[in-house]
């Protein structure tokens, strides 16, 4: 991965011969959900006396993002941790309205707390048996940073689906769905409050909630379409409406049932998530 080396008065981990260990970033990837883009990436440290740190609560991953185009930054504070054989994997997640064109994400290793006599066995020879003094937010170890742009990446509905539709509570729902139609700027599809937050939980399956929510509110929307067409109803100072239409356009078939159209416009996920569905059960026995 990229780095940016800086100067130090205390040995850090990196790609230097500062300290004679490792602290790998690999097997990144990104994939869009509904609302948001996630963050993919594996972590190896070699280190065991760094590691000591991380396990005591004195040092602490810090992952920080910051987009070129919308001078929108932030960190993957909610990442989520699974071991593996010889390394750790993170999964994060950023808004995809916060972000537009190339986003660097930076991994690094800091002290969490003040670390009064910080050395390590494996410090290069020119540091002697010195030891140091570290506060909250002194760097232990960098392993660089990499890049993507969202555009790039597969999103069914492009710009991102939270262009069109808003996800909102009800709290007089108990259950199922309703969407609505009266506002200009999004479709509005109302949950009851424990199923929106059981939707969000799905953030690390997007096909799941694309097939569970989006598919049924984008055949709704296709039938509001056509039944206001056929009332001479005029949508066109509506954005929704006149993006959803185009993509109706695209498809070369807007004559097709809304079930059939929009499976078309989201490129068919009940067929993807069936499939990841049984490869995941699959891998489990």
């Amino acid at each position: 991965m990229n780095s940016n080396r800086g100067s130090f008065p205390h040995p850090v981990l990196d790609d230097t011969d500062d300290v004679s260990a490792s602290f790998e970033l690999f097997n990144v990837n990104f994939t869009p959900a509904v609302e948001d883009v996630e963050i993919n990436f594996q972590l190896r440290m070699t280190d065991p006396q760094i590691q000591s740190l991380i396990d005591t609560g004195e040092a602490k991953y810090y992952f920080r993002w910051k987009c070129s185009s919308t001078i929108a930054s932030g960190s993957l504070d909610g990442a989520t941790a699974t071991p593996m054989a010889d390394s750790t994997r993170y999964t994060g997640w950023i808004d995809q309205r916060r972000i537009r064109g190339k986003v660097r994400i930076s991994v690094t290793l800091v002290a969490a707390k003040e670390i009064p006599r910080y050395r390590l066995d494996s410090q290069h020879a020119d540091y002697g048996n010195s030891d140091f003094h570290l506060y909250p937010g002194d760097l232990i170890a960098d392993a660089g940073y990499f890049e993507f742009e969202p555009h790039k990446l597969f999103d069914p509905l492009n710009p991102p689906v939270g262009a069109c539709f808003k996800f909102v509570i009800d709290e007089r729902l108990t259950k199922g769905l309703q969407v609505r139609f009266y506002e200009d700027d999004h479709v509005l599809v109302f949950f009851p409050p424990r199923l929106l937050a059981e939707f969000g939980s799905l953030r690390n399956r997007p096909d799941m909630q694309i097939s569970l929510v989006v598919l049924p509110a984008l055949m709704e929307t296709i039938s509001f379409i056509r039944q206001s067409d056929q009332l001479g109803e005029d949508l066109s100072d509506r954005p929704w409406a006149i993006f959803i239409r185009d993509l109706i356009d695209q498809t070369g078939a807007k004559d097709d049932s809304p079930l059939s159209l929009a499976q078309k416009i989201l490129e068919n996920p009940i067929d993807r998530t069936l499939s990841l569905t049984m490869q995941a059960t699959e891998d489990e026995q």
